[in-house]
């Protein structure tokens, strides 16, 4: 395999997987570009000084009106070298070209550099990794990515989900609580209730699970700081897919666990359940939410559902009779990021 082979059978695929393809008004892929001015340029007044640019750049992947990157293949006998970043830097930095960004590789090995430092990659990989890296390739080199870059910090961590970055912003949304059930002999009153959603954001922890910080903001007052006491706002959701899903056929499943512990003398407000007063016994519980959706347009969406188990401990001692009780419901929700 030589350098032709290298650009042809591996980078250009690369590029099109990206969203590059030749011809592409918003997003080109040029390959064996030729360049009017035959010399590297290096500010030089007197274009006699420049040093002469060596070969042509293998492809240029350029988003139109906004930003490009090169590629620069070589054959796979060789270890990619100090001086095959500068030749490749030499294209990108040309007044022809004025790349943000150059792809170095032998096939074996692809590098990616900053113009505006040769010295180091930003990003390195393996060939048999390239499928692996694709998401992380596309929020760096992607034609989405080199619009919206413009002064932002580059993000090479893990996406969350294919087009979103490695940590994304929640701005808002809704819960509709649809069907609600209780153990108790109450009506609820709760069918139809939209709760709304007020931020945070969603990121990978340290062990690169996909978590959610989640504010909400009932619509009946006072219940907003119960759920402060009780651990309810803001939820922390943690789902064990690698991506959020972008497929409604194949939905993610983000859970909530909490534990409760109010002791026995807790003033509580008034609620679906009763007036306000003072809570007379200990009350446990374990509440779990889930939500099951999908990604679409910059919103997270789909079904939710919650199961709350209370205990009241001493409940029997008071002559209440029961001593546990259990709230269902479920409903859609939509969470739009940014």
């Amino acid at each position: 395999m030589n350098e032709d082979d290298v650009a042809g059978e591996l980078v250009r695929p690369l590029c099109r997987a990206l969203g590059y393809t030749q011809g592409n008004p918003e997003a080109n892929l040029r390959s064996q570009v030729s360049l009017q001015y035959d010399k590297a340029f290096l500010g030089h007044k007197k274009g006699e000084k420049d040093p002469v640019l060596r070969g042509k750049p293998d492809f240029v992947c350029e988003v139109v009106s906004y930003a490009r990157w090169v590629v620069e293949a070589k054959k796979p006998s060789i270890q990619l070298s100090q001086n095959d970043s500068y030749q490749a830097h030499t294209y990108a930095t040309h007044p022809e070209i004025a790349a943000e960004f150059y792809l170095l590789s032998n096939g074996r090995e692809f590098k990616v550099y900053r113009a505006g430092n040769p010295d180091a990659p930003i990003f390195s990989w393996l060939k048999d990794e390239t499928d692996e890296k694709l998401p992380t390739l596309r929020n760096l080199l992607g034609p989405d990515a080199m619009r919206k870059r413009a002064g932002v910090k580059i993000d090479i961590g893990k996406p969350l989900a294919e087009g979103l970055g490695s940590e994304a912003r929640i701005l808002n949304g809704h819960v509709v609580y649809e069907r609600n059930t209780c153990s108790l002999p109450v009506d609820l009153k709760m069918d139809g209730i939209r709760n709304g959603i007020t931020g945070s954001r969603v990121f990978r922890t340290d062990d690169g699970l996909i978590s959610a910080v989640v504010e909400i903001v009932s619509a009946f007052a006072g219940l907003d700081e119960l759920n402060k006491r009780f651990g309810f706002s803001p939820f922390l959701f943690k789902a064990a897919d690698e991506y959020i899903s972008v497929n409604r056929e194949s939905p993610t499943l983000m859970q909530n666990l909490v534990a409760i512990d109010i002791p026995a003398g807790t003033q509580i407000p008034a609620t679906l359940l009763g007036p306000a007063g003072v809570l007379p016994f200990d009350l446990v519980g374990e509440c779990y939410t889930e939500a099951t959706g999908f990604i679409e347009d910059k919103q997270f969406k789909g079904t939710f559902v919650i199961d709350y188990l209370y205990k009241m401990v001493g409940a029997k001692m008071l002559g209440l009779p029961f001593q546990e009780f259990r709230i269902r419901s479920e409903g859609p929700f939509e969470v739009t990021f940014e």
